[in-house]
């Protein structure tokens, strides 16, 4: 009885293992970057230096998010 259950578990973990779906990702495309907008001093001369280093801070940020998008879209391609 026991050696039927051991065959039992031994054909069903064989079946289930066999049956596994193979992934294929595609690569993705790079899109095109976004033009920002320009800033001039002249836009800025009014902006308190806490609100010039939140502004810089954001700019920051949003080119690090940029940078690892690029990453994960180029880690899609064949090398």
């Amino acid at each position: 009885m026991m050696t039927m259950k051991i065959l039992l578990s031994v054909a069903i973990i064989l079946v289930t293992s066999a049956c596994t779906p193979v992934y294929v990702s595609a690569p993705l495309p790079m899109p095109q970057k976004v033009d920002m907008p320009g800033i001039t001093n002249a836009d800025i001369e009014c902006v308190t230096n806490n609100v010039y280093r939140r502004l810089a801070e954001r700019d920051y940020a949003h080119k690090k998010y940029e940078a690892r998008l690029e990453a994960v879209i180029k880690s899609t391609w064949n090398k």
